[in-house]
């Protein structure tokens, strides 16, 4: 197994060096390191140029072409026959690429691997929570479901692709500013399968991502993905109710965002009238927390997600 690790890098003058160091402490070394640099203005591409414990392919984007062209052009370049994304602002455990080699070598013909990951706030390092996924380690009988009522199952920051399935499915998408990820891992789901690791071997920095603010709200335009995806007849028939469901939890999700923000009007509006939306007991207790303050909302969705 021929790892190649592809690292995009965009003003991260304060993570890169803590991501090339968890590559260089790893206990199976990947086949190389490509750091594809788009269009940083700040230290970050002098202080890889300078990172001396390993050694590092430097891919040099003049502009800011935004990540999936950044992922892309690390895909295009890399040598090894599978990738493996680290985001510059996240870290592997030292054991991580031991863990995906296991995997491969117990599921030889499989072509996606993934490993648990922890939260990291800049103190302390927290689980993620997942759901409909093995206990230990295995093939994931439904990706759509388990990204249902649970953290995502995968992160970019928590995979490995075999190369070549990655341009079959096109790459990561251009243009899309949220969500380019999802997209990928939802076309892999419908055409090959997945295995994956509890171990939590990735760290996801929740400190060094922007927050998602509440005073722009908008539908992640993954979803629409998800929706041709579900409507094409190559998609394994077994899915699409998972992806249906996920659909409809994603635009329950930008509910409770607007809730929170204290915009009752969109809520009230999308949750009469999309069409991706069923009837269940989220949509009914939105409808409900309609009535509520925007500080009752608040408290009230913090309080559930203890809970979830």
């Amino acid at each position: 197994m021929k790892i190649s690790v592809v690292i995009p890098l965009f003003n991260k003058a304060k993570f890169i060096s803590r991501a090339l160091e968890s590559i260089s402490a790893q206990v199976k070394k990947p086949l190389e390191i490509i750091v594809v640099n788009d269009g940083s203005t700040d230290e970050s591409a002098s202080i890889v140029r300078s990172f001396s414990k390993c050694d590092v392919r430097f891919i040099n984007h003049d502009k800011n072409l935004g990540v999936s062209c950044a992922r892309n052009s690390g895909i295009s370049a890399a040598l090894g026959d599978f990738i493996a994304f680290l985001d510059a602002d996240d870290y592997w455990q030292p054991n991580f690429l031991e863990v995906i080699e296991e995997l491969y070598e117990q599921y030889p013909n499989g072509k996606v691997f993934f490993t648990s990951y922890h939260f990291y706030d800049g103190r302390t390092l927290t689980p993620a929570k997942h759901a409909h996924l093995p206990s230990v380690k295995g093939e994931v009988k439904n990706y759509f479901l388990s990204c249902c009522n649970a953290d995502l199952p995968i992160t970019a920051s928590s995979v490995c692709i075999e190369a070549s399935i990655l341009k079959t499915v096109g790459m990561f998408p251009k243009g899309l500013m949220l969500g380019e990820d999802q997209t990928v891992w939802g076309k892999l789901a419908c055409i090959t399968k997945m295995y994956c690791s509890a171990d939590k071997a990735a760290v996801y920095d929740l400190n060094a991502s922007k927050p998602c603010s509440l005073e722009h709200v908008e539908l992640s335009p993954h979803i629409y993905y998800f929706d041709s995806l579900a409507k094409d007849d190559s998609t394994p028939e077994h899915l699409v109710p998972s992806i249906n469901y996920l659909l409809h939890l994603s635009v329950m999700s930008y509910v409770r965002k607007n809730l929170m923000n204290g915009n009752k009007r969109t809520a009230l509006i999308t949750l009469k009238s999309n069409r991706y939306l069923i009837w269940d007991k989220y949509r009914v207790i939105a409808f409900l927390l309609l009535l509520l303050p925007k500080s009752l909302v608040s408290r009230f969705f913090r309080y559930a997600r203890t809970f979830r």
